[in-house]
């Protein structure tokens, strides 16, 4: 009898928020798409079976906020992609590069995934300056996406723009229908709770996506959890304008770059050492590594870390304090709130979970969530609904996210008592197995105008409508 499918998951609890299910059922796979979803499936229809008994197995998860491109400094940033496969991914979208970037490390040390990204607005390196007018702004948002990115990001706690250029930043996008992410800050609020609170104006009437929102609720301003009910008000306050994510590791990123008086450059910087009363300049960096409260973030034996104490200062020394940095200032309670809480008509105020990691090691967003459903603070199906559901819908993957018929076959599977991703498939071909990874270079995410670049790369591609993402579908 010839074989129906090319491969069955069987006898998983199978968890698809967009079709209702929470049940043990087969899912079939067939030419890298969804074939059926049944309790019993006939064995014999398939080529292989994957008995995945005990375990959850849900459409593949989509961190919609990753490092795995952008220059290098102590680490080469394409390693992410084998830390995401590791941490079971199947899309991700990359949060600070360019598109060159991006497609060089896709080609070098890609892990089979897909994989999209926003240009970053870098002055000096990505963009000439820090007071782009109107018509510059139009050209570098259509050349970005001419170039294969999906839209922009906008680095406020590290480069930021006026509130002016910032908003005109943000219309451009809405204008050209490019996704455009914020990590917020401008040059009159820092990348705190104030900055949070510009965005409404910066906004105006349109769209925008805003980055790990707990990174502004660390008690830089008011108490935490009051900046945690300011945010979740403000968030309420723009619904249907707004994307946006938690991460959930409690060590940040941020770069230590001082200037050549040794005063720390970044707002994100400045504003972890504040927490602590250290002085923001490089021998505040030095004294905070010697009493453990910052660590480096560097490759090591094949992988990125954290590392403190000699090993630490010696790296920041080498490099003239341009490195990346960790400090444990992202509050468990301030993310579980954000991620948890819904508004009156029963939505999650924040759209999504994700890692802002790749090649940061925090690539936690399983573990993190399994612990909110241990703790009865999730249910199963609204963990799928926050780490694949939502975040489909947030970039217009139509055909991600959920296990219809047709739909890509992009699965994770997880082991409920490990409370990690112990396998992943992606468009059914196998990604993550038995601790390894499967598969080479990836797939590459672009829109309509981003055609060109994306062929002549040689790696396999998927034209995005954003469109049809949540950022402008009624837009």
């Amino acid at each position: 009898m010839m074989s129906t499918y090319d491969l069955l998951i069987t006898g998983g609890t199978v968890l698809d928020p967009a079709n209702n299910r929470h049940e043990i059922a087969d899912v079939a796979i067939a030419e890298g798409r969804i074939a059926r979803v049944e309790p019993e499936i006939d064995h014999a229809l398939a080529k292989s079976v994957s008995d995945v008994k005990g375990q959850w197995v849900m459409p593949g998860m989509i961190d919609g906020h990753v490092h795995v491109g952008g220059r290098r400094t102590t680490w080469d940033p394409a390693v992410g992609h084998r830390m995401l496969a590791m941490a079971g991914v199947t899309t991700g979208i990359d949060f600070g590069s360019t598109p060159e970037q991006l497609f060089d490390g896709m080609k070098r040390l890609g892990a089979g995934l897909n994989m999209g990204g926003l240009f970053v607005m870098r002055p000096g390196e990505t963009i000439p300056n820090d007071d782009p007018p109107p018509a510059e702004v139009e050209g570098i948002v259509s050349d970005a996406l001419r170039r294969g990115a999906i839209g922009i990001k906008i680095i406020g706690g590290y480069d930021p723009f006026t509130p002016e250029v910032t908003a005109n930043i943000i219309a451009e996008c809405n204008k050209q229908k490019a996704y455009v992410g914020f990590h917020v800050g401008t040059k009159t609020a820092g990348s705190r709770l104030d900055g949070l609170r510009e965005v409404p104006e910066l906004v105006g009437k349109g769209r925008l996506h805003v980055a790990h929102i707990n990174a502004y609720t660390r008690g830089s301003i008011l108490d935490p959890l009051e900046e945690v009910q300011e945010a979740i008000s403000i968030l309420t306050s723009m619904k249907g304008q707004l994307n946006s994510e938690v991460h959930q590791a409690v060590p940040n990123g941020t770069s230590g770059l001082c200037d050549s008086d040794g005063n720390v450059l970044a707002n994100v910087c400045q504003n972890c050492l504040k927490l602590r009363d250290y002085p923001t300049t490089a021998d505040g960096i030095r004294q905070a590594i010697r009493d453990g409260y910052a660590t480096v973030i560097t490759e090591k034996n094949e992988s990125v870390q954290r590392v403190g104490g000699d090993e630490a200062l010696a790296i920041f020394d080498e490099l003239h304090t341009d490195c990346s940095l960790s400090f444990p200032v992202n509050l468990p309670q301030s993310a579980m709130l954000l991620t948890t809480t819904k508004d009156s008509d029963g939505d999650f105020v924040v759209d999504a979970v994700a890692s802002d990691g790749g090649s940061h090691p925090r690539n936690i967003n399983i573990e993190s969530t399994m612990a909110l459903v241990r703790f009865g603070a999730l249910s199963p199906v609204e963990m799928a609904i926050k780490l694949s559901w939502n975040p489909s819908r947030m970039f217009g993957l139509i055909n991600k996210g959920h296990f219809s018929e047709g739909a890509d076959a992009d699965v994770t599977i997880i082991d409920p008592d490990q409370g990690k991703a112990i396998a992943t498939y992606v468009s059914g071909d196998p990604v993550l197995m038995n601790g390894e990874i499967h598969s080479k270079g990836g797939t590459l995410l672009v829109t309509e105008k981003g055609i060109t670049p994306a062929k002549n790369s040689g790696l396999d591609y998927e034209v995005l409508d954003l469109d049809k993402s949540k950022l402008y579908k009624e837009f």
